[in-house]
């Protein structure tokens, strides 16, 4: 797995900024993101993908414990739709 810093560090070298530079624009650019989806707007990259709020329906669940049905409300999700050129890698 690549976390923020090893990302920081490869985007720092094709770029010729420094790692910490570099790693505070991905986290900008990521909480930007997260932001506009929580706004409500749809974020689409073009050739990655589109970020969304979706709602969850309500539904009816079962307690695993007691094995009695409860009601799950309706509730905001976040999503990610890949782009064609990314979803069969």
């Amino acid at each position: 797995m690549v976390g923020t810093t090893e990302l920081a560090k490869r985007v720092a070298k094709k770029t010729g900024v420094t790692q910490k530079t570099a790693r505070a624009v991905i986290q900008a650019f990521l909480a930007e993101i997260v932001d506009e989806v929580k706004k409500g707007n749809r974020v689409n990259l073009v050739g990655f993908g589109i970020f969304e709020q979706r709602i969850q329906k309500a539904r009816k669940a079962r307690n695993p414990k007691t094995q009695a049905i409860i009601k799950v409300p309706q509730k905001k999700k976040f999503a990610f739709k890949p782009s064609i050129k990314i979803k069969y890698l």
